[in-house]
């Protein structure tokens, strides 16, 4: 006969070590498992306790896609004794073996609870003595736990209610079946018979006499054996989980491997490119782990296509102090960055933190900054050619076509636009003048539009670019790409000072917040005092950036 493959399957029932041999043959045209039978039992003439049976590979698949437990273990490698070299394999993946362990479990657990809910009625006819009813009960109880060993072995059951029929449909599998549940004599066999015959009768309304004997023998032998049962289900239920077990830990292994060696792939394929220029920035060495980690980070979190790099401050440029005890704190280093990706969505702006090193990065995505190239924009200009890149990715091969600025129109509409921006300066300015000004609130509400302005023409006049939203305070770190004028400036003195920069950074979005009761209570002069610094510290700067745009431009 034409075998594709033969599984000698061993397992415990009522403490025997009993074996079943599944022969899975190829579909040959013309032969039936009628034909081949006696071929077998031939052949195991001289085998004892040894049960067989002859099945179709593509069939034997099929049981396992319905959730056959019995088969799902019974193919197991360990159980594989021959494989014809051209057959495929049959065994079940990770995910297929879960399924089937969860589905058993479930069967499982609605048998036990269905068979014990019967065994409850049984015992109470039995102590009202209707005995055919009581039997009636340990019957269904009874089917139960063997359709329970039917979608163990089938994947599905049927509605067929004959303990009879039932055990006679499992004989294949475990043959010991017959004589352990009817027994070997006749008087058990009649016994036995009892239980269909009780539930015939039930059905049929009809009286069968039945002795109390009779009825607690085969309450009791019915116990034994839904223990025995569900002793054999869990035994195939454990066996196939510890297969699970290591299926899943080699898996996890391998995945585990594959993923380490992705990743190792993955940055060297994108290392960042951290050269010469980057090691001859005059900062301590300490700080290079933490800077690469803040940028592995922003690479793993954004997936970019570049990072650049604009100006960094290091707090502690001098020496390591050797003769320093104990040793000093060393400091911080700050870097400021342009991580260029293909989608922004919410993210614009962003800082970064990792053990002595802050990022603060703003994000720019490559169509707006194709389309600023194209316009001539003296921003995009400046980080495209003057930034230090830190990190590109492979992928990323930009061919922009780069329009030179207009510097003397820029210097133009830069001109007009600080023109009237200081105007409103000057104008807010004046407005504290006003005997009539005594209020507090209004006073801070003022301050706040006049920090505004003045932020914004700066970055516009300076830089020509300001992130899109992200708080005030935000962009005084943002100025830092420049130097840290602003940041100086917003650097409070005392707690007093630090609370009214907080009200001075606020975003009010058309909200007037209750001011701090220390605030509330300043005379209107120290609002005075303070929007005359405000107006003049800007001022000062915009002029300056004005003429450092004039500059650069007849260098350009």
């Amino acid at each position: 006969m034409d075998l594709d493959r033969a599984f000698f399957v061993k397992y415990q029932f009522l403490e025997k070590e009993c074996h079943h041999l599944v022969l899975t043959l190829k579909p040959v045209s013309g032969l039936s498992h009628k034909v081949l039978k006696p071929i077998v039992e031939l052949c195991l003439i001289d085998q004892e306790d040894i049960s067989f049976e002859l099945i179709f590979a593509p069939e034997l698949k099929n049981k396992i896609k319905l959730g056959s437990l019995f088969y799902c273990y019974a193919i197991l490698p360990q159980h594989e004794i021959f494989s014809c070299a051209r057959s495929s394999s049959l065994m079940s993946k990770g995910k297929e073996i879960r399924g089937i362990l969860d589905l058993s479990e479930k069967y499982y657990e609605k048998a036990i609870a269905v068979s014990a809910e019967f065994l409850h009625g049984a015992q109470t006819f039995a102590e009202i003595a209707n005995y055919p009813r009581a039997l009636f009960m340990v019957h269904q109880s009874l089917e139960s736990h063997l359709k329970l060993l039917q979608v163990m072995v089938e994947g599905k059951c049927n509605n067929v209610h004959s303990l009879d029929s039932r055990i006679r449909n499992l004989h294949t599998h475990f043959p010991m079946f017959k004589s352990v549940f009817m027994g070997e004599t006749d008087e058990d066999k009649m016994r036995f018979a009892l239980l269909d015959n009780s539930f015939n009768a039930v059905n049929q309304n009809r009286d069968l006499d039945i002795s109390a004997v009779d009825a607690s023998q085969l309450y009791d032998h019915c116990i034994v054996l839904q223990a025995a049962i569900e002793k054999l289900f869990r035994y195939f239920m454990e066996a196939l989980q510890a297969e699970y077990d290591a299926l899943v830990k080699v898996q996890s292994t391998a995945e585990a491997e594959l993923e380490k060696s992705n990743l190792a792939k993955k940055k060297e394929q994108e290392q960042v490119n951290v050269g010469a220029d980057f090691h001859s920035f005059p900062w301590p060495s300490r700080y290079q782990g933490d800077v690469q980690e803040v940028l592995h980070q922003i690479r793993q979190e954004n997936n970019p296509e570049q990072i650049m790099l604009l100006n960094y401050y290091v707090s502690d440029a001098n020496g390591k102090g050797l003769f320093d005890f104990p040793q000093q704190d060393n400091g911080n280093a700050e870097i400021y960055l342009v991580v260029i990706k293909k989608k922004l969505g919410h993210c614009h702006f962003r800082k970064v933190a990792y053990g002595q090193v802050t990022a603060v990065v703003a994000f720019l995505n490559t169509d707006f900054l194709e389309t600023k190239l194209s316009q001539g924009s003296r921003f995009s200009h400046t980080i495209w050619n003057e930034s230090v890149v830190l990190y590109r990715h492979p992928r990323y091969k930009p061919t922009y076509s780069v329009v030179p600025v207009d510097w003397q129109s820029m210097i133009s509409k830069t001109s007009i636009s600080w023109t009237r921006n200081s105007k409103l300066m000057q104008d807010l300015t004046d407005v504290f003048a006003f005997d009539n000004l005594s209020s507090p609130q209004l006073a801070v509400l003022f301050l706040n539009q006049l920090t505004s302005i003045g932020l914004y023409s700066y970055l516009y006049l300076r830089i020509g670019y300001a992130p899109m939203y992200v708080t005030m305070a935000d962009l005084v770190d943002w100025t830092c790409i420049c130097d840290k004028k602003v940041k100086e400036f917003f650097r409070p003195k005392d707690d007093l000072d630090k609370r009214l920069n907080e009200e001075l950074l606020k975003q009010m979005k058309g909200r007037v917040y209750e001011l701090p009761s220390e605030l509330a209570q300043l005379d209107i002069e120290y609002f005075r005092s303070k929007a005359k610094e405000i107006k003049d510290f800007f001022v000062d700067l915009c002029d300056q950036s004005m003429k450092y745009m004039e500059l650069k431009s007849q260098i350009k």
